[in-house]
């Protein structure tokens, strides 16, 4: 129990890597503020950490918007007294999948910068404040191996998840007189149902050609990872638990990858 009697806000933690985040902050003792636009999805979530036998409170909050997140702060801070973790989680794709930059519209590029850069930047900056004078906190963002591998298929994407390992860093520097830190992870390839949208395009190189999304991704990860595994939410929240926890007192603006290896090409 490294994290008994702390708190945590996960944003975009009603599924997938936030849920396996939330979950793994509460098994290892923390009260966690679930976040996110679907409420329902986070009402889940919420209900399992509530069964690890910590406290939890659901926010809709869109963390595009400055007020939206200083609401979930004093939401958060309301409920449990302090917020001693915070996990930028909440992101996503761009629309325009294996098109070339050249083939991308502004919109795109806005849109994902939006939720993926500026999100992480204004939750950050809504809780600063409250750690700076605690002298204590952590936070984790979330970036992706695309940021590392240089995806073409996901221009838009790639180049703001590159952006959040450039926020960590500057962010670390910035509140490491505080006894704040500050780090990144890079989930490597998990299942989603983002690939169901990839998989056309994938299934056109005659190494992938099968029909099922599933397959294709299977396919996909024994091509692209050394160990030849996918990685899992439960994965990511390995990690981000122990970030989070004083184990970790003497990390930050680091960028550690959760990926079988795929980084290294």
């Amino acid at each position: 129990m490294r994290l008994q009697d702390r708190v945590a806000v996960v944003t975009g933690g009603g599924g997938g890597i936030g849920s396996g985040i939330s979950l793994a902050l509460a098994r290892d003792g923390a009260d966690v503020v679930v976040s996110d636009i679907d409420v329902e999805a986070a009402e889940r979530c919420a209900s399992q950490v509530r069964e690890q036998g910590r406290g939890s409170l659901v926010v809709r909050a869109d963390v595009t918007v400055a007020q939206d997140c200083l609401d979930l702060v004093e939401a958060g801070l309301k409920a449990f007294g302090k917020i001693d973790i915070l996990v930028n989680n909440a992101g996503l794709f761009g629309r325009r999948i294996g098109m070339p930059f050249t083939n991308q519209e502004e919109e795109d590029w806005d849109n994902c910068y939006r939720v993926n850069v500026k999100g992480p930047f204004l939750l950050s900056k809504a809780v600063a404040p409250h750690m700076m004078e605690r002298r204590y906190g952590k936070i984790i963002n979330i970036s992706s191996i695309a940021a590392r591998r240089d995806a073409q298929i996901l221009p838009d994407y790639t180049a703001a998840k590159n952006a959040v390992l450039s926020l960590t860093r500057v962010t670390a520097k910035d509140l490491a007189p505080y006894n704040v830190n500050v780090n990144a992870i890079c989930p490597g390839m998990i299942w989603s149902p983002f690939w169901h949208r990839l998989a056309p395009m994938i299934g056109a190189h005659p190494d992938f050609a099968v029909e099922d999304p599933r397959r294709m991704f299977e396919q996909w990860v024994k091509s692209a990872t050394p160990m030849q595994r996918a990685q899992t939410p439960e994965d990511i929240g390995h990690l981000a638990a122990f970030l989070a926890s004083d184990e970790a007192r003497n990390i930050t603006g680091q960028t550690i990858c959760v990926d079988g290896g795929a980084a290294m090409g």
